[in-house]
């Protein structure tokens, strides 16, 4: 008894020379009872303390060494290591053995009604789902609303993480040029720097070098002088971390046989898109960073093919995809979708060049290959 006694008494010295606010220096306990050590950790920090009069409760017993932590948190690491369930009500901590499953029968629960600001009830449901499953949450089907059920303490901890996440999402403007360029300048543009395409200046201090005219400077340049010209420049507004499509061009019917009864055909009606379609997906980070997921193409039709089942269109597509990192504002550049076409060039001799079944003999064809290169000027801003 008294070598108890004297245990006991090197215990609570150090808990006695703490304040209920201030981490306690060191808190040594070796195999001593659960629920004593948190009743004299609770007098310690001015708590009273309601425990399950459980056999099997009384029966845990615990060894701790912890060092510059509040009574609160040692009661804390504690009560959970050994599998106990608690509350605190004010400046009463309840401490039940029910299981993590059965804890809201052991506490009265409560409810809120939560009002988002910004994101949607499903989506937050969802995260709630994972992050504390004891707290009940269902969202509303009029208004962006949750309806939370729980106990006290999970209601406030699930408030909080709320608070913190219903944030508005930052939205990001894409201005978009897509160019198509003649083959010798775009060479000139893409890969030779000595023949006077670009101006390079080189700092003296850093000794970077970087261009000294804007790439939108030369790319209208090339278009003033006809060398190039703009196919689209589509703007558009999308949220961070949603992707933003572009999609400018044509949609080509065409007839496909579903079925065939004696000497009659049913035809269907099917499209294929074609033209440029630009799919983008910005993630905003730190200092105003943006990366973007991209995914340029240009289709058209190359020729018609002749089929059993009708004429189908041929579809001839150049497409990238890359993943790039760029400051606000900074345009990316995407090239080397090459393309060529056949130009049929007719001169013909007046008056005898257009004579039926004798033009022939007046006039000159000549077929010329064209090769272009389309490049894409992306551009995003944060807004």
């Amino acid at each position: 008894m008294l070598k108890k006694m004297i245990l006991f008494w090197m215990i609570c010295l150090p808990l006695q020379a703490a304040s209920a606010l201030e981490p306690i220096p060191r808190i040594d306990f070796v195999d001593a009872g659960v629920l004593d050590v948190v009743q004299v950790l609770a007098k310690q920090a001015g708590l009273d303390v309601v425990a399950s009069a459980d056999p099997s409760a009384s029966a845990k017993r615990v060894t701790v060494h912890l060092n510059q932590v509040t009574a609160e948190e040692a009661i804390d690491h504690i009560l959970r290591s050994n599998g106990f369930n608690y509350e605190r009500r004010g400046r009463v901590i309840l401490v039940s053995t029910l299981p993590q499953d059965l804890s809201p029968t052991a506490y009265k629960g409560g409810s809120r009604v939560v009002k988002l600001k910004y994101l949607s009830a499903d989506r937050v449901c969802q995260l709630l789902a994972k992050l504390n499953p004891q707290v009940v949450s269902l969202s509303g089907e009029r208004a962006n609303t949750l309806v939370l059920r729980g106990r006290d303490s999970d209601l406030l901890e699930v408030e909080g993480i709320i608070e913190e996440i219903d944030r508005p999402t930052p939205q990001i403007l894409i201005e978009s040029r897509v160019v198509e360029i003649a083959e010798s300048d775009a060479i000139r543009l893409g890969i030779n720097y000595n023949n006077g395409a670009f101006k390079l200046l080189t700092d003296k201090d850093t000794r970077k070098t970087s261009l000294g005219e804007s790439l939108s400077t030369i790319i209208n340049s090339l278009v003033g002088a006809g060398k190039a010209q703009v196919v689209a420049s589509p703007r558009i507004a999308t949220l961070d971390n949603h992707e933003a499509v572009i999609n400018i061009g044509n949609r080509i019917p065409f007839s496909v046989p579903v079925s065939s009864s004696g000497s009659q055909t049913q035809w269907t009606v099917e499209y294929i898109d074609a033209g440029v379609k630009l799919k983008i997906l910005p993630k905003l980070g730190e200092e105003d960073h943006i990366t973007a997921d991209i995914q340029p193409e240009v289709s058209s039709i190359s020729e018609w093919r002749a089929t059993p089942a009708g004429e189908f269109p041929v579809i001839s597509t150049r497409n990238a995809s890359s993943t790039v990192r760029v400051k606000n504002g900074e345009t990316i550049v995407v090239g080397g979708l090459m393309s060529e076409t056949d130009r049929v060039n007719t001169t013909r001799v007046p008056v005898l060049g257009h004579i039926p079944f004798l033009n022939f003999f007046f006039q000159n064809r000549t077929v010329e290959k064209a090769k272009t290169e389309i490049v894409f000027l992306i551009t995003p801003h944060v807004i």
